[in-house]
């Protein structure tokens, strides 16, 4: 069973969107940017923290729900 998340992932700008999106094509950027970026990209296409953290290799959703509380709060 899936639990909803208690803190979900506030809509992102078009602004913020770029940004992450050049950061996941990045190829000189460190590798656990990139993969952040890619994490919350993942999240805000709808999947949920558990799903996006396996694509990305990651055992737990947990750090993912911790990347997206940041991110709402420090945008």
């Amino acid at each position: 069973m899936v639990r909803a998340a208690k803190d979900p992932l506030r809509s992102l700008t078009q602004a913020e969107r770029n940004a992450l999106e050049e950061m996941r094509r990045a190829r000189s950027a460190p590798m656990a940017m990139v993969v952040r970026a890619r994490l919350l990209l993942r999240v805000a296409d709808g999947e949920s923290y558990s799903a996006a953290a396996r694509a990305e290799g990651r055992r737990s959703g947990d750090a993912v729900a911790h990347l997206v509380a940041r991110c709402n709060r420090e945008g």
